[in-house]
């Protein structure tokens, strides 16, 4: 199967802001460019299904949510939102009885799909500070595979940070990170393979 694609270089900005009652439906969602630009209705629908119904939404079209961006929300759950969606985590603050402390779980046992729980009431600065080891506890290969990656961006000064941010989203969508890394291997064999090939020069009459 054929994981990393061209099409898929660049992943998709959601950026979030709140309406009101005016708009008819509770969420309303354009595009511009490779960003999706979202408005809700908190009468109507949670900032936490906002943002899972849109990433659903988008994940059924093959692309994937690189970073949710909170438009004149509060600045900690601005920062946390957009640290989870680094992970490709949905996030929800709850009041269930069994979250007493911020955990990171899977949705329907798809590692892939899973949550960053956060007790009501807790500070969400705090949450932000426990969101690194709640991932590592919920998806340990994953976090490992983010810190070989971080490694890499910096043994490469930067020069294909974007390459490897893209890496590091799929590996996140697939749990899948030898795939990942065999079709990354595929597109630089093709890449260098067509930048090689040239024409046969044309035989003398």
């Amino acid at each position: 199967m054929t994981i990393l694609t061209r099409e898929r270089l660049s992943g998709v900005s959601l950026r979030v802001h709140r309406g009101d009652s005016v708009q008819s439906t509770a969420i309303t969602l354009r595009r511009e460019g490779q960003s999706c630009i979202a408005t809700y209705d908190p009468e109507r629908i949670s900032l936490d299904a906002v943002t899972m119904l849109i990433r659903v939404l988008l994940s059924s079209k093959g692309e994937i949510i690189s970073e949710v961006i909170l438009e004149d929300h509060d600045p900690a759950l601005t920062a946390l939102h957009r640290a989870a969606s680094k992970l490709l985590l949905d996030v929800e603050i709850t009041d269930g009885p069994r979250i007493t402390y911020p955990t990171v779980r899977a949705r329907s046992q798809n590692p892939t799909r899973a949550t960053f729980f956060i007790p009501q009431g807790w500070d969400l600065t705090d949450a932000l500070d426990e969101l690194p080891a709640a991932f590592a506890d919920a998806r340990p290969e994953a976090a490992h595979q983010l810190k070989l990656i971080e490694q890499a961006k910096k043994d490469s000064g930067g020069k294909i940070d974007h390459a490897l941010d893209v890496v590091a989203m799929l590996i996140l969508e697939t749990d899948d990170p030898d795939s990942v890394y065999d079709d990354l291997l595929r597109l630089f064999d093709e890449d260098r393979t067509e930048g090689t090939t040239v024409d046969a020069p044309a035989t003398a009459a």
